[in-house]
């Protein structure tokens, strides 16, 4: 017995692999100076259909949108309906301070995932998308009695990365209850490059001096996940989902140098090396944290979703063979509500105009940054669509396509201008594609010969 692929998923297939093979995930489009501490800003999106409610996901399970923050959703997968998703978005960040104003952009891919349906209980998900990210270039003057101008320049590039294998599994579907387990294991890894310097421009004499370190990361933690639905009636239903992250230490191996140097012609000349460990062994403890949240559905085609989680970076360390400074990091809890309407079933709609999502969200937190014993707070208003790709060229009365382009905007603020801090007023535009056969082509369908 043989198995088929249609057209259509062979090309699917190509796409993806052809942009997991050229792509791979920047390490250097992180553009924000908070971005300096820790290990960078902790990614907290994983798909522009989520994103656009706010990010108030653990709750929803959806057939054709893979929910990585919830595990448990991947039995939703349709039987021989696989999920192709690429994801990417723009960040354009408008920074101000109490004395000066600045903008920076960046434009980086966020997931590459597939969901696989392995029957109508199970389903699977693979995928690689970023975990943190690093990247900042501050520079910071200042005029000293006796001494002239002094420049301090931080600077940061990398972040860790996150491929993820996890599966979804539907222990009991009985009359109008359904409840289902999840994980993920995933794979941290990654480099991140930061460098301090003080400098003396006024001073053809004096020593410039410079502390680097690169860092690379690698370990292993893992994702629970549960997701319980009812029916109340035939048009209200409700769901509720949670995701547990143990944390834990993840292997790390870092290299510094400390030294002096001149500027010559814009080329970094060192001086005198003070000291150089490379190699440095150790580990990086990540917290663990929980997310809890649900979902109400009403009609069958308008959801609220609601989301809570926390995660307590106090209990972020760094422990290497040769100790170097730590970072403070504090709890960090966030809150998101999300809505999303869709006017006909895509299996009942008649018209193409009926099939498109229509998203809302806001989300407000406390992030893990602090800065002078002061927390930075962070919110955003989100906006955004699914549109289908294409009407079914086999069938012209019926709507059947199931892929779908999902596209969105959020609005924002991040810190404050307050005891010398920065703020940071931000734009994300989130852009992504979910690709799925046509209902009539399936895969993995044994092939039948008369």
């Amino acid at each position: 017995m043989k198995y088929f692929f249609t057209t259509l998923v062979r090309n699917t297939i190509l796409l993806v692999v052809m942009s997991i093979s050229f792509q791979v995930f920047s390490q250097e489009t992180g553009i924000s100076p908070y971005s300096r501490l820790g290990i960078g800003t902790i990614n907290r999106s994983h798909s522009p259909a989520y994103n656009t409610m706010g990010g108030a996901s653990i709750g929803l399970s959806d057939f054709n949108l893979i929910n990585v923050s919830n595990p448990a959703s991947y039995s939703s997968f349709m039987k021989h309906i696989p999920i192709f998703e690429v994801d990417g978005s723009t960040e354009i960040l408008n920074l101000r301070s109490a004395t000066s104003e600045g903008s920076l952009a960046a434009t980086t891919f966020t997931k590459i995932a597939i969901g696989l349906p392995i029957n109508e209980r199970l389903g699977v998900s693979l995928g690689l998308m970023p975990y943190t990210t690093t990247g900042y270039d501050i520079i910071s003057n200042s005029t000293i009695t006796n001494v002239g101008e002094v420049s301090y320049l931080f600077q940061g590039k990398g972040g860790v990365n996150k491929v993820y294998l996890g599966g979804g599994y539907e222990l009991i579907d009985r009359d109008s209850i359904s409840l289902s387990l999840g994980f993920n294991a995933n794979f941290l890894f990654g480099r991140i490059e930061e460098s301090r310097r003080v400098e003396f421009p006024e001073d053809n004499v004096a020593l410039n001096s410079l502390i680097s370190q690169s860092t690379n990361h690698n370990g292993f933690n893992f994702d629970l996940g549960l997701l319980y639905k009812q029916r109340v009636s035939k048009s209200f239903s409700y769901s509720i989902g949670a995701n547990f992250n143990a944390g834990g230490n993840i292997n790390a191996s870092r290299d510094q140098l400390s030294a002096t140097y001149t500027n010559f012609n814009s080329v970094q000349i060192i001086r005198d090396t003070i000291t150089f460990n490379e190699d440095n062994e150790g580990t990086v403890r990540i917290p663990m944290s929980f997310t809890l949240g649900g979902s109400v559905t009403f009609n069958k085609n308008l959801d609220l979703a609601f989301q809570y989680q926390a995660q307590d970076w106090t209990d972020f360390n760094e422990d290497f063979t040769i100790p170097s400074t730590q970072d403070s990091l504090a709890s960090s809890n966030y809150f998101s509500v999300g809505l999303r309407y869709t006017p006909v079933n895509p299996f009942e709609a008649t018209k193409y105009y009926q099939t498109i999502q229509y998203r809302a969200g806001f989300r407000y937190g406390n992030s893990p940054l602090q800065f002078n014993n002061i927390a930075i707070q962070e919110f955003g208003t989100s906006f955004g669509l699914g549109i289908p790709i294409r009407k079914s060229a086999s069938n012209k009365g019926q709507f059947k396509s199931l892929s779908m382009i999902n596209i969105g905007v959020e609005v924002g603020k991040r810190g404050t201008t307050e005891d010398g801090l920065i703020q940071e007023n931000f734009t994300n535009i989130y852009f992504g594609v979910s690709i799925m056969p046509q209902a009539q082509n399936r895969w993995f369908v044994k092939r039948k010969f008369n």
